[in-house]
């Protein structure tokens, strides 16, 4: 009878961990969605913001952030850029973001 009974909380302990396992997964995977939902939104922002430079052409942004030093303070940033067609040419605009709040920390023509 032991015997059985050690085989029935291993197969308890195995379903415990799939579902855990299951679970880390479905989470890094909503954080993920979460932040592709941030970083687009970001993205939507500023190209509204340079609305009146042109017709946009061409936009991106960085999945991942990284480290950025501003007045001895570092913190994650996200980089991107615009371009935007206007009758006489085309500009190129590039950002950085700040990777928590979503906002605008520098912003540049090139």
């Amino acid at each position: 009878m032991k015997k059985n009974g050690q085989t029935f909380r291993f197969k308890y302990l195995l379903t415990g961990i799939g579902l855990a396992l299951a679970a880390a997964a479905s989470a890094k995977q909503y954080r993920a969605q979460q932040r592709m939902i941030k970083l687009n939104q970001i993205l939507e922002d500023v190209k509204a913001g340079l609305k009146h430079e042109g017709q946009i052409v061409g936009s991106w942004i960085e999945e991942s952030p990284h480290l950025f030093s501003q007045n001895k303070r570092t913190f994650p940033v996200y980089q991107g850029g615009i371009i935007c067609k206007r009758e006489d040419g085309t500009n190129q605009f590039r950002f950085k973001v700040d990777a928590r709040t979503g906002v605008v920390i520098e912003f540049s023509q090139i």
